[in-house]
């Protein structure tokens, strides 16, 4: 029979030797934690637990049982020895007349452990008027310890929060104080019939209960019995008044009746007549809000860096000469390259005028089709019938013989429905061939497409400082929505009013481009009598030019009664009798209108959608600036 659990056995289970002997047989306790793999095989398992077993059947109950209670009582008391708390928080606030506020805070700690000092957070971010954001303007002067000796302390800001890390030396088992000296500019609330002091003394975010809570509040003599004062105690929203508040003259004290709770604290409420405190000048209210919302600078920094990017890189060279009306087009430039170098963009209009101009130079021959359903539904399309076969193409530019290939694909003659998502798949590649086609020709210094890449570079460096001071929390850029969405679409206006200038044409660039903008006067000018002495076949030969520039109904309208006979490369249904110019720019507007839909169809795709009171009556505990609260380590 096992002998009974006493205490003189358990004194002599601490004696040195019987300790030594403990510690033998929880030997294999310990192989059995280091090297006991969940990996092992049962085999394995059981011959490395085979030394444990046989060391526990030595061991009685009683003694096993007393062996594991020192053991926990040795390893587990430090777990709950550290705790720490606030045993008073005293404010003391001194206000000057145009509102600048002295606060010396004073926090006595009770330390249970070991520590090494305390976060006291204070927030300095809260919600301005009609959606804007206040900043409260906070100065740190010092932090020392209860003999006014400097501790050392690390300040950050983070999330609208100002952050001191505060270092205690020899913070273990022992009561310390803290005192922060710190400069407000702009904690004061003014209203039109009085001003305000709404100050949370020791903030709402403290982990740990606060035994006691005072605050001495010191205005200008003038406001010796004029003042209202009230406090409230609680969680953040509280309207408890578990506080006193005593004026004496212009001086006013508060202090706590109750310990606060966890995340408990106290928050003052003073009501000072007008005239007592100097109101901040405008200037001074309006340096005060751009400080709180640097978003406001994002337009002008977006002036500023486009503004940049332009003069050193996107502006064209003087070229020396006006608009003249010019009688033809400029030499070696295609409709579609011509249409492009007007505004640096290649529209729909400038690929569907190259398949009139292949038309018109005899490359194919565009047919006009009715088809008739149920004798009442009548539908149009369009034939294209290639003239020349492709051996004979030598003479055309790279995007047209890409939009030949991409049209006929071998055949002789192709339906336009049947491009019908089909042909999209050309228009990157037509697009590419006439950028190039202008590149080749030294028409740009920075061509669209590396000016595009520039503006989106400039869009970069616009946003990066922002983002950098959001991240880093040096400024809260995001705080106010409305000014966000504001100051952000107005910097979208600016910068796309400077990307779409962005591009930058050569001496000869610029030359060429004037003769266009000529060309295009002359054909929106253009008079009758001229018209009768140019050759025959003017109309149709820069038509597709005008369908470009988007002139061709000007231009049409100036040869009618002039021009009777149609042309040849193209065939209507009624056989165009009656011929007129007007009638027929309309079809061919009509034509361009149906192939820019289905040159630019595609498949539907088949992944998912994206979708881009003042005054001295109200109140609660948590409200008015300060407050925050902190933490141990």
């Amino acid at each position: 029979m096992e002998k009974p659990l006493d205490s003189a056995w358990v004194e002599q289970r601490f004696s040195a030797a019987l300790k030594a002997k403990a510690e033998k047989r929880l030997q294999p306790l310990r192989c059995l934690l280091i090297c006991f793999p969940m990996s092992m095989t049962p085999a394995a398992k059981a011959g490395r637990f085979r030394p444990l077993s046989a060391a526990l059947k030595r061991c009685s109950t009683q003694k096993l049982l007393a062996v594991i209670f020192v053991f926990i009582l040795c390893t587990g008391a430090p777990l709950f020895a550290e705790s720490w708390r606030i045993s008073n928080f005293e404010d003391t606030i001194s206000i000057s007349a145009d509102g600048s506020t002295l606060v010396k805070e004073r926090i006595n700690l009770v330390f249970v452990g070991t520590w090494h000092g305390i976060h006291r957070t204070i927030p300095i971010e809260y919600p301005g008027p009609r959606g804007t954001n206040y900043t409260l303007f906070l100065n740190v002067t010092g932090v020392t310890d209860g003999s006014g000796q400097k501790l050392k302390y690390e300040s950050s800001t983070s999330g609208g929060y100002r952050d001191l890390k505060i270092y205690i030396p020899d913070a273990v088992d022992t009561t310390r104080t803290v005192e922060i000296d710190y400069i407000v500019r702009n904690g004061i609330r003014y209203f039109e019939d009085h001003d305000e002091v709404y100050w949370n003394v020791t903030g709402n975010d403290w982990p740990v209960p606060i035994d006691h809570a005072e605050a001495h509040v010191y205005l200008p003599e003038s406001a010796a019995g004029r003042l209202r004062a009230q406090a409230f105690t609680g969680a953040y929203g509280s309207a408890q008044r578990d506080a006193t508040s005593e004026i004496n003259g212009a001086d006013i004290s508060f202090e706590t009746t109750n310990p606060l709770p966890m995340r408990g604290g106290m928050t003052i409420d003073i009501f000072i007549p007008k005239s007592i405190l100097k109101e901040p000048a405008p200037i001074t209210r309006a340096l005060w809000f751009l400080s709180s919302n640097p978003i406001v600078f994002l337009p002008f920094v977006t002036v500023a860096v486009m503004f940049a990017l332009w003069w050193y890189k996107g502006r064209d060279p003087d070229p020396g000469r006006s608009v003249a009306p010019m009688y033809e087009p400029p030499p070696a430039m295609s409709p579609a390259e011509a249409g492009t170098l007007i505004d640096d963009t290649i529209h729909p209009r400038d690929i569907t005028s190259t398949i009139v101009d292949l038309a018109v130079r005899g490359y194919l021959k565009i047919e006009e089709t009715v088809d008739t359903t149920l004798l009442i539904f009548h539908s149009k399309d369009y034939v294209f019938h290639r003239v020349k076969a492709e051996a004979e193409w030598q003479g055309l530019a790279p995007h047209e013989i890409t939009m030949m290939r991409n049209i006929f694909g071998g055949e002789p003659e192709i339906r336009l429905s049947s491009l019908k998502n089909r042909f999209y798949t050309a228009i990157p590649l037509i697009k590419q061939d006439i950028k190039s086609a202008l590149k080749s020709k030294k028409m740009y210094l920075l061509d669209p497409d590396s000016a595009n890449a520039y503006s989106i570079g400039g869009a970069l460096a616009i946003a990066a400082p922002f983002a950098i001071a959001q991240y880093t929390g040096y400024m809260q850029v995001l705080n106010s929505v409305l000014l966000l969405f504001g100051c952000g679409v107005i910097s979208a206006i600016i910068w796309w009013l400077f990307a779409r200038e962005m591009s930058a044409k050569t001496l000869e660039g610029g030359r060429t481009r004037i003769a266009v903008l000529g060309f295009q006067e002359f054909m929106n000018r253009v008079d009758a009598d001229r018209l009768k002495r140019m050759p025959p076949d003017t109309f149709e030969k820069y038509l597709p030019y005008a369908m470009a520039l988007g002139v061709e109904h000007h231009w049409a309208q100036a040869f009618a009664g002039i021009i009777q006979n149609p042309p040849t490369w193209y065939v209507s249904p009624n056989g165009m009798t009656g011929f007129n110019p007007v009638f027929f720019s309309s079809s061919m507007h009509n034509m361009a209108s149906d192939m820019n839909q289905v040159f630019t169809s595609a498949p539907r795709s088949s992944s998912g959608g994206s979708g881009f009171g003042g005054g001295g009556g109200g109140g609660f505990s948590g409200g008015g600036f300060g407050g925050g609260g902190g933490s141990a380590f």
